[in-house]
């Protein structure tokens, strides 16, 4: 198997993969990965994303919702804050005090998630509400096909309750 397709199969399998992640993982050195990367998209057979300083790439066909999903869930604050907002809509103190992060902490990664378009953020007086805008059963369907390594009994457990809650099987 050629370098190029190792990269494009490893990409596959893990989708939102970012660059420096991939080199280690692949254990290459980032010279010829990103060489390799310039051909794969150019060819049309990787697609990347940057953000916040990082490149995450995802293979061709790769569904937008989904990219910007797994962009937002790669980060462990970020897939904490999503998976507390499945449960309904919080303020910035309910989301701060439930995961025993500071609240400048929740203001920067609520910013990414807005960014990506998946949380919004509504005003009341001093109070900052925050709610999920995509589909919840999306949300956790990525989590636990793309993700099982985090969080694995937690995820799984939540996912699970969730989804036989709103009357569907595991």
């Amino acid at each position: 198997m050629s370098t190029r397709e190792k990269i494009l199969e490893y990409i596959t399998k893990n989708p939102g993969i970012t660059f420096r992640k991939l080199a280690q993982e692949l254990n290459m050195g980032i010279g010829n990965l990103q060489y390799h990367l310039r051909h794969l998209e150019k060819e049309g057979r990787v697609t990347s994303k940057r953000l916040g300083g990082k490149k995450y790439f995802f293979p061709a066909g790769f569904e937008e919702e989904y990219r910007r999903l797994m962009i937002a869930i790669s980060n462990e604050s970020q897939r904490k804050i999503l998976l507390l907002l499945a449960e309904g809509d919080k303020n910035q103190g309910e989301i701060a005090e439930k995961l025993n992060l500071t609240p400048s902490t929740i203001i920067y990664h609520t910013k990414g998630l807005e960014t990506l378009g998946i949380i919004t953020r509504v005003k009341d007086g001093k109070n900052t509400v925050y709610s999920l805008n995509c589909d919840v059963d999306v949300l956790l369907r990525i989590i636990k096909e793309y993700k099982p390594k985090i969080w694995d009994k937690l995820a799984d457990k939540l996912i699970d309750l969730t989804l036989t809650f709103r009357g569907e099987e595991k």
